[in-house]
C-alpha cells in the first residue's frame, strides 16, 4: 500500500481547487478524486491544466466505480485523512462509510442562508456528519450551518473555498469620480441580477458591465438600458484588467456559499457592494471599511449602497484600505488550515 497523508474528493478540477491542491502537494502526499469532469459551458480556462499531484476522475473510469473506490481505500493507499467536499453525491456517502470516522474529514461550503436543516434534508446531513470526525468550514454562515446540524467534532475556519490567481496589489489612486460598476459570474436567478440592472436602469450617469454567461443572459438583456453592457465570457488570464477598468464590484446574490469573486475583486483594488446573503460577507467584506453589506429584504437598500459608495471621499477611504491588503499572504493562511490532518 502507497502512504499518503490525505485523499481528497471534490466534484470539478476546476482552477481554484487545482491551485489549492497544487500548493498543498508541496508539502503534504495527497491523491485526488475529482468526481465528475467539466461538462457544462465554462470557460477553456476554468479548468486548470496545471495538475502536480496524482488523481482520478471517477466520471470516465469503465467497470465499477463503488469496486474501484474500494480497492483505492482498503488495498491501494494507507491514508491519514479522507476529506469530503460537502454531502451531496452518493459517492461521498459511500466513502464516509467506508472509511473509519477517525479518518473522516469534510469541507463545507455551504451556508446557513441556503441550505436546509428541516425535515428530511436535514435529517441526511446530520446522519453524515456522524461519519466525521472534522469539518473545514469556510466562514461564519458555514460553521452556523454546523452547529445548527447538531455537529460535533472539530470545526477548522478556513477562510475560503479555494486559490484563485493573484495578481500584484494595485497601489491606490485617488478617484474623484465613482461611475463604473462590475459584476462577474453566471447569469442566472439566484444571482439577482434583475434587481442589479434595475437599479442602473434607474440610474443613467452611472455604467455597468455584466460579464459572464447562463440561463437568464438574453432575458437580462432586453431589460437593460444602454448604460449596462454584457460582454460574455472572459478568460481568467484577462479579467484583472476589467476589474481594474471598473471602480466598484457588485455580487447582490439571494444565494451565493462563499464568493470567490469577492476576493478577485478585492485583489484588483476594488471595493464591493454586496448582500447579505454572500457567504464571505461576515468574514471578508468589513462594513464601510472595504465595502458595503445591503439587505435584501429592503427594495432600496441596494440603490442607496450603489449612491453612498458615489461619494468620493467615502469611496477612497475604502480603496485605500483595500490597497493594504497582502492576499497572497491570505492564500498561505487558506492552505496551511488543511495541513491538520492527524
Amino acid at each position: 500500500m502507497k502512504q499518503i497523508d490525505a485523499i481528497f474528493v471534490t466534484p470539478l478540477p476546476a482552477f481554484y481547487k487545482v491551485n489549492l491542491l497544487n500548493r498543498l502537494c508541496e508539502k503534504k502526499r495527497v491523491f485526488v478524486i475529482f468526481l465528475y469532469e467539466m461538462n457544462s459551458r465554462r470557460n477553456k480556462d476554468f479548468v486548470s491544466q496545471g495538475i502536480k499531484f496524482d488523481y482520478v476522475i471517477l466520471s470516465k473510469l469503465q467497470g465499477s466505480r463503488l469496486i474501484y473506490l474500494w480497492r483505492l481505500l482498503k488495498r491501494d493507499y494507507s491514508y491519514r485523512s479522507l476529506i469530503l467536499s460537502g454531502w451531496d453525491s452518493f459517492y461521498l456517502w459511500f466513502l464516509a462509510f467506508l472509511s473509519p470516522k477517525s479518518k473522516n474529514a469534510v469541507v463545507v461550503e455551504s451556508t446557513y442562508y441556503e441550505s436546509s436543516i428541516r425535515g428530511l434534508r436535514g435529517l441526511l446531513k446530520r446522519f453524515f456528519l456522524k461519519r466525521i470526525y472534522l469539518a473545514y468550514a469556510s466562514g461564519e454562515p458555514h460553521i452556523e450551518l454546523l452547529k445548527l446540524l447538531s455537529f460535533s467534532g472539530k470545526i477548522i475556519k478556513t477562510k475560503g473555498v479555494g486559490v484563485f490567481n493573484y495578481v500584484n496589489q494595485p497601489s491606490f489612486i485617488y478617484k474623484t469620480q465613482i461611475r463604473n460598476f462590475l459584476y462577474v459570474g453566471r447569469l442566472s436567478e439566484e444571482k439577482n441580477l434583475k434587481l442589479l440592472i434595475d437599479v442602473f436602469n434607474s440610474l443613467p450617469d452611472l455604467k455597468l458591465t455584466v460579464i459572464g454567461f447562463g440561463p437568464k443572459e438574453e432575458e437580462l438583456k432586453k431589460m437593460a438600458s444602454s448604460n449596462v453592457s454584457f460582454l460574455g465570457a472572459i478568460s481568467n488570464d484577462k479579467i484583472s484588467h476589467y476589474y481594474q477598468c471598473n471602480d466598484v464590484f457588485v455580487l447582490p446574490s439571494k444565494s451565493e456559499p462563499w464568493g470567490l469573486v469577492i476576493e478577485e475583486a478585492m485583489n484588483n483594488g476594488l471595493p464591493v457592494i454586496v448582500s447579505n446573503k454572500v457567504g464571505c460577507s461576515i468574514d471578508l467584506v468589513a462594513e464601510d471599511v472595504n465595502g458595503i453589506i445591503f439587505d435584501l429584504d429592503d427594495r432600496n437598500s441596494l440603490k442607496n449602497a450603489v449612491l453612498k459608495i458615489c461619494d468620493p471621499i467615502y469611496y477612497n477611504v475604502l480603496a485605500k484600505n483595500i490597497s493594504c491588503y497582502n492576499f497572497e499572504e491570505r492564500s498561505q493562511k487558506y492552505v496551511a488550515s488543511f495541513f491538520y490532518m492527524e
